[in-house]
């Protein structure tokens, strides 16, 4: 059979499982929308398209939707301009390990025949770079590829396809002339590629499970296993066999260990580390900061990751003495079935767990008692207003996370297992996207985006909220306005304490004035907007919001909090 190129494209990605295009719009596509209006007419709906405005919103939508369903997405992006602007979320994507296929259109001729017309001025001499878009953005990805014709079109799909699954799994990009698309071919069928997890080595888990069950003072520090229930079940039962604490790492990706278990410590670990005899860290980039502010070299440190030389840094820095490379999921369960055979009732294990119940039950009476202190405090306090969250939300509901500044409070007060993403952990500007790929996964589930006033200025709002509008996605945006941007803030303080800007008063980078009206924002796109200032009707406002989304309808909440809340990101030891 004959197919067009942009035929043959769209074969080849539901060969490979993909669902869902995600795409932001360039002339370069016309064949594939040709393909998928044709594939309509014949009452084939198995691929979806969902047309984005921007790029980084595509990337960002299909992130949220991959990190959710587990699913592969494949993302079309305009030449050259739409790999520049999009780059940050493939950033991001590929710091958060989701997989997706990026296209970029490019062409590589400029004459035309008696199937192919020449694309236009524009694209010989605006739309085209040295190297074409896969030289762009292979700093971003990993793996970039450019098609010369047909055959290595067939290859980078399945290919393609593939690396972005296997482990450590990421976004992959291809860049497609626009006359390989155009032009007609054989069709090719190819069984679907296959992703093999890394399994890890029998006798390392044998000797990990040893030094577990021997040391004295053990510490767990998690940041990734949260993403994968199975982990988060074999890591509480890991932690529960040994009476091991349990800490998230400086910048948690995910919520690892639920709060209610006696061993959930949260994440400050400083104190902690300099104690232990064994650190176990599972699946995270940085446990502590700085490096060297590390356990002491008599310590035993036992890392459980994917990928755990992160290849792709510059500079990691972490002592290491023992490394499995593995998928955490079957990895974990595997660990926890030696430790079942080798655990006996060895004298003073009783006496860790009380002890370390202890320090949790302390912990959480410590964060009841500070978000207490400022329940009538105006501008609403930060820590109230997520004690009051923390009742509103039902059971079930997805929160996504792109603040800075109240990264930690969200953490502490409402990131539970299954339930939290933390966004933009390669770059501000994704989160309204990232919300909308998850409901797009996750119809039958709240989904609330903790948004700070500065990275709602990063996104494209206007294009999220219109895919909201167009698509039914019904999100809850909860704009955390502080009035600027509070980490420059603190820059100043802790930097210069007594320069020029904390004795002038004057800030620079740091004020969004005069301030948007975000609800009016919100309206414009047949939204539900509303502007909360009273710290007693924050569990209303909430409930106002969910039941409208609750109906179809999207709601924005503009909460105003304080305007220099405590610095809440994890800082280095001084």
């Amino acid at each position: 059979m004959t197919l067009t190129g942009g035929e043959l494209l769209l074969d080849l990605l539901q060969a490979c499982g993909v669902e869902y295009i995600f795409c932001s719009p360039g002339t370069e596509w016309t064949p594939v929308w040709e393909s998928l209006l044709k594939r309509r007419g014949r009452g084939d709906t198995s691929l979806k398209y969902i047309n984005c405005r921007d790029e980084i919103l595509a990337i960002s939508m299909a992130q949220g939707y991959a990190e959710t369903s587990g699913g592969l997405p494949a993302v079309l992006l305009h030449a050259s301009v739409g790999p520049l602007h999009g780059a940050m979320a493939m950033r991001n994507a590929s710091t958060a390990r989701v997989p997706m296929i990026i296209f970029g259109g490019e062409t590589c001729e400029h004459c035309g025949d008696a199937e192919v017309r020449a694309q236009g001025w524009h694209w010989l001499g605006l739309l085209s770079d040295i190297g074409g878009p896969a030289a762009l953005v292979k700093n971003y990805v990993k793996w970039s590829n450019e098609v010369k014709n047909r055959d290595a079109l067939v290859d980078s799909i399945l290919r393609g396809c593939q690396i972005a699954r296997s482990a450590p799994a990421g976004p992959v990009f291809v860049s497609v002339p626009t006359e390989i698309m155009l032009r007609s071919g054989a069709g090719v069928t190819r069984p679907y590629p296959v992703a093999t997890p890394t399994e890890p080595c029998v006798a390392d888990l044998h000797d990990v499970a040893g030094q577990l069950v021997r040391a004295k003072h053990p510490v767990i520090i998690a940041e990734r296993a949260g993403k994968k229930p199975g982990a988060v079940k074999s890591l509480v039962e890991l932690a529960d066999r040994l009476s091991i604490p349990v800490f998230e790492s400086s910048l948690p990706y995910s919520a690892s260990f639920p709060k209610d278990n006696p061993l959930y410590m949260g994440v400050n670990v400083g104190e902690v580390l300099r104690e232990a005899d064994l650190v176990f860290v599972v699946s995270s980039v940085t446990p502590w900061y700085p490096p060297a502010a590390g356990p002491p070299d008599s310590a035993r440190v036992i890392v459980l990751d994917e990928a755990p030389l992160h290849e792709r840094l510059p500079f990691w820095g972490y002592r290491v003495d023992t490394t499995i490379t593995a998928d955490i999921e079957p990895a974990l369960a595997a660990l926890v079935e030696i430790v079942r055979k080798k655990v006996t009732n060895k004298p003073g294990r009783e006496e860790r767990r009380q002890y370390w119940q202890a320090r949790h039950d302390e912990m959480t009476a410590r964060l009841e008692k500070e978000a207490l202190s400022g329940r009538r405090a105006r501008p609403i306090a930060t820590r109230w207003f997520l004690r009051q969250a923390r009742r509103a939300l039902p059971p079930g509901a997805i929160i996504l996370d792109e603040t800075l500044t109240h990264t930690r409070y969200i953490h502490e007060y409402l990131a539970e297992p299954g339930g939290y993403i933390k966004s933009a952990y390669g770059g501000l500007g994704i989160g309204m996207g990232e919300a909308a790929g998850v409901k797009l996964a996750s119809p039958d589930r709240p989904v609330i985006l903790f948004i700070g006033d500065g990275s709602f200025n990063y996104n494209p709002a206007l294009a999220a909220l219109g895919v909201y509008q167009e698509y039914h996605l019904p999100v809850l945006v909860v704009i955390m306005d502080n009035g600027g941007y509070g980490a420059m803030k603190f820059g100043h303080q802790r930097l210069y304490p007594q320069g020029a800007a904390v004795s002038q008063g004057t800030y620079l980078g740091v004020d969004i004035a005069p301030a948007p009206d975000y609800v009016k924002i919100a309206e414009a796109f047949g939204a539900h907007g509303e502007r909360l200032e009273d710290p007693g009707d924050i569990e209303a406002a909430l409930k106002r919001g969910l039941a409208r989304t609750a109906a179809g309808q999207t709601a924005l909440l503009d909460v105003v909090l304080e305007l220099t809340p405590p610095f809440a990101m994890p800082l280095p030891r001084d």
